[in-house]
């Protein structure tokens, strides 16, 4: 099964970029593999909180629901 992916620049730290390299290596992994994992992390702890600390929905729910379908979509 191949994933679909875009090509992206992304401007990083040198130290940030550095530390990623050497965690890909270890894990036998490409720097992308690592960057997508460690977004989709992030994205699960967002869908998971999407309350703001004042209790409010947060600012941007309207706009993860509309990626949350995309990658509901790209999984079946």
């Amino acid at each position: 099964m191949t994933k679909l992916t875009e090509k992206t620049t992304i401007y990083l730290e040198p130290y940030v970029k550095k530390f990623l390299q050497l965690y890909s290596l270890q894990h036998s992994k490409s720097l992308s593999q690592v960057v997508n994992e460690l977004f989709e992390i992030q994205m699960r702890r967002f869908e998971s909180t999407p309350k703001s600390s004042d209790g409010s929905d947060h600012p941007s729910i309207a706009e993860w629901k509309i990626v949350k379908s995309e990658i509901d979509k790209k999984r079946k």
